[in-house]
């Protein structure tokens, strides 16, 4: 009895931990993907502009909170410890010619 209360336990924190995505997971997993992946679950870009040989997707709708996410935390990427995903405003998607996701970046339009 005390075996199957294990693996419960087990289980349910593995789950636990999985579904505490935080926002640079999400955008992280677009990067190398179709284009179509990211219309089916953000929905049309906000903007779409044309940067040299790359067509890019503006979504500037989530004021920091990505669909898909739990709210979670994104590991720190700054040196004071904070984490620029959580604090982004606007994600731009670069797409190649191919339709795939080549790269991202993210913008605060607060900063000077």
């Amino acid at each position: 009895m005390s075996q199957i209360i294990k693996i419960l336990s087990l289980a349910l924190l593995v789950i636990g931990f999985q579904s505490c995505v935080s926002n640079q997971k999400v955008i992280n997993q677009f990067v190398g993907g179709n284009q179509n992946e990211l219309l089916a679950r953000w929905g049309s870009p906000d903007k779409i502009e044309q940067e040299g040989f790359f067509t890019v997707w503006i979504y500037d709708r989530f004021d920091g909170r990505f669909p898909g996410t739990t709210g979670a935390k994104s590991g720190p990427t700054e040196p004071d410890g904070s984490s620029k995903y959580d604090e982004a405003r606007i994600v731009k998607f670069f797409i190649n010619s191919s339709r795939t996701i080549v790269r991202y970046e993210l913008v605060d339009p607060y900063e000077d």
